[in-house]
């Protein structure tokens, strides 16, 4: 069956962040339910900064990096979207955000217009990538990507701990006769890096918070790397004496710390994890807020045990040409 193109009503137009930032700043907000997330309510006000910068006097527009496209309808702006630029040993890759839709004038083609146009915009930047996120539950939206040509790579998990919970880190138990928490060994890499590529695959760490070349040891004494922002401290977690799994703690960023996983995918995965990362909240968190990225379905449970709560369910898609 043919499928069949919808020519919405209005017109599309390059993003003005001398007259268009407000509205697009709240139509992002408002369509993706931002005001409840404090890390994208950060995302927002960088935009508001952002868009001030574009209009001081001197400054020239083209050197724009994140351009924007905004639909237009009865002189209102009604649908935007974003290419997000990102250099990766050498590879363009485009990324495509902040897809929304007013409400009352969705269904009408406009977001598979917008989308369309940004991968016309990233082929001829001649991207070799392209990719997006879109949320699990929104399936409707899944539908349109995979229309254009998008793929479902892999889906995760954002979570976010805010405060200590005593009352629900006391449902989790850890047997500390048979585990121990050192301070990473050089030897424990090989293993560590192995499990680090099974949850942060390699095709997509460019979108990362961190730069995954500085969990090497002695990665401080590349001059290359010494402009990251960001410190990292491993913990290795022992079964009598050998080596089970590994968290590693990134402090000093802006908002929030994070914490990245290397644990083996096995049925005693979920035990590992308790005992790993309550020993680390136990005896090194600070109380800051942080954050962690999972591939979905994993050791779930035994996240929410520890007083993790599930932030964003999230798929990661990928064009095929």
């Amino acid at each position: 069956m043919t499928q069949v193109s919808l020519t919405p009503p209005g017109r599309l137009k390059a993003y003005d962040p001398a007259q268009d930032a407000d509205a697009v700043i709240k139509l992002i907000e408002e369509s993706f339910n931002l005001k409840t997330d404090p890390e994208s309510m950060n995302i927002i006000n960088q935009m508001r900064l952002a868009a001030q910068r574009q209009t001081q006097p001197g400054l020239n527009a083209s050197v724009y990096r994140q351009p924007g496209y905004v639909w237009v309808m009865d002189d209102q702006i009604v649908g935007n979207i974003n290419i997000v630029s990102f250099l990766d040993k050498l590879r363009h890759i485009a990324l495509i955000a902040n897809v929304a839709v007013k409400p009352e004038f969705q269904h009408l083609g406009i977001a598979t217009a917008l989308t369309k146009h940004a991968l016309r915009y990233a082929q001829q930047k001649r991207a070799s990538e392209v990719w997006l996120q879109v949320s699990s539950e929104n399936q409707a939206a899944q539908n349109l990507y995979a229309g254009l040509g998008f793929q479902v790579i892999r889906k995760v998990n954002n979570w976010v701990l805010e405060q200590a919970q005593p009352k629900i880190r006391s449902l989790t138990s850890c047997d500390s006769a048979k585990f121990t928490l050192t301070r990473r060994r050089i030897g424990d890499w090989s293993k560590q890096k192995i499990w680090l590529e099974a949850a942060y695959p390699m095709d997509t760490r460019w979108y990362a918070s961190v730069n995954f070349n500085q969990f090497r040891p002695l990665a401080w004494l590349n001059p290359f790397s010494w402009d990251w922002v960001g410190n990292l401290t491993h913990f290795a977690l022992r079964k009598e004496q050998k080596l089970a799994g590994l968290l590693s703690w990134q402090t000093g960023m802006q908002n929030a710390d994070y914490l990245w996983l290397a644990i083996p995918e096995n049925p005693e995965e979920d035990n590992l994890l308790t005992c790993l990362v309550r020993n680390f909240l136990d005896n090194e968190w600070g109380g800051r807020t942080t954050r962690l990225e999972y591939p979905e379905g994993r050791m779930e449970i035994a996240l929410e045990r520890l007083g993790f709560h599930l932030n964003r369910r999230l798929n990661w898609m990928k064009f095929k040409r």
